[in-house]
């Protein structure tokens, strides 16, 4: 609840609390690049697989992972006091259930998102004021070079990102099965699918409806679908494969601004015909901050590193108009990223 201002004043928190605790708060804050970065290091070096094995101290874990014990044990520490690890008065650590998603090959490994975050995106975060204040992306003011151009010359960075993309899609995948029934179609063309994840998770779930799975060849060269599913490689900037009853995109809008967005959607619906589905799996924005942190921490990092966005419903459907589409329902999900499923039929 906020408090009542008139024009010309300054609200004043209803939960005014002292300077001190304000103070520790906002320094706390500031710190939060500390956190990223240990937690980094903690992916990085396998940690969390290791001392699933067991608890053990900084010299054998050193010893296990390939690093100094020194160094190593402040790191740790650092991790206890965040509730990500738990030391103990022999000297050994151990791993609390955040540690445990560190871990990596398990489900809801959260591996992939932590080295990502930690080695790639984090290297755009001082240009942030910059592009804040003149335009632009703050990746490339740091890095020289668009977002997905810079993986494509950076094996590792890149191998990072995807490994985050698997994790993000298996928990979507999830989600959005809970939620929506894919029952009624006979064949769904997954535009920019990736390896594959929610598109397996869908066809697993679905029985009599087949698949096609669209991305670039390097992506889909790497893909794992269920027999008979198609794989069909190319660029949906130019087209999409034709002859689908639903056309799914994934976590592909919010990378683009607006003109981008809509050429992608373009290219959908001339690909499907007049009684054909767009189904768009996004994070939507809430109208206040407030009410969804996690998708404003999320916009913030498309901030950083592409032209993309996220959107509210009012500007997706915006947005499926110009490219020739009706909003015809919003499905929610209980991703905390405020995923939804936004499903469109052609005007």
């Amino acid at each position: 609840m906020v408090a009542p201002t008139t024009p010309g004043t300054t609200p004043t928190p209803t939960n005014d609390a002292p300077v001190a605790d304000a103070a520790a708060r906002l320094n706390r804050l500031a710190d939060g690049y500390l956190v990223t970065a240990a937690l980094h290091v903690a992916a990085e070096l396998g940690v969390a697989d290791v001392l699933d094995r067991g608890a053990c101290d900084a010299e054998r874990l050193a010893a296990e992972v390939g690093a100094r014990p020194g160094p190593l044990s402040r790191v740790l520490r650092l991790l206890v006091a965040e509730g990500v690890l738990v030391e103990f008065p022999d000297g050994t650590f151990s791993l609390t259930p955040s540690g445990r998603l560190l871990r990596s090959d398990v489900p809801g490994s959260l591996r992939g998102v932590v080295r990502a975050r930690g080695g790639v995106y984090a290297t755009a975060a001082p240009a942030l004021a910059e592009a804040v204040r003149e335009g632009g992306v703050a990746f490339e003011r740091a890095r020289g070079e668009p977002f997905f151009e810079h993986l494509a010359q950076h094996p590792a960075e890149l191998a990072a990102f995807q490994a985050s993309m698997v994790d993000r899609s298996a928990r979507a995948a999830a989600d959005v099965l809970a939620v929506y029934d894919f029952g009624r179609f006979r064949r769904l063309v997954d535009v920019g699918g990736g390896f594959g994840v929610l598109l397996s998770a869908i066809l697993t779930a679905t029985s009599g409806v087949s698949g096609v799975l669209f991305d670039r060849a390097e992506v889909v060269a790497s893909a794992r679908v269920p027999e008979g599913t198609e794989v069909v490689a190319g660029d949906f900037f130019a087209g999409v494969p034709a002859g689908g009853d639903a056309y799914l995109l994934s976590w592909i809008l919010h990378d683009w601004d607006d003109a981008d967005a809509r050429r992608i959607l373009t290219r959908c619906r001339e690909a499907m015909g007049p009684d054909g589905t767009l189904l768009v799996v996004d994070a939507m924005l809430p109208e206040r901050a407030a009410d969804g942190p996690a998708v404003i921490r999320l916009d913030v990092t498309m901030l950083l590193l592409a032209t993309g966005c996220e959107r509210t419903g009012r500007e997706f459907g915006e947005l499926f108009a110009s490219a020739g589409f009706t909003l015809r329902r919003i499905v929610p999900t209980a991703s905390p990223l405020g995923l939804v499923v936004l499903e469109a039929v052609p005007a």
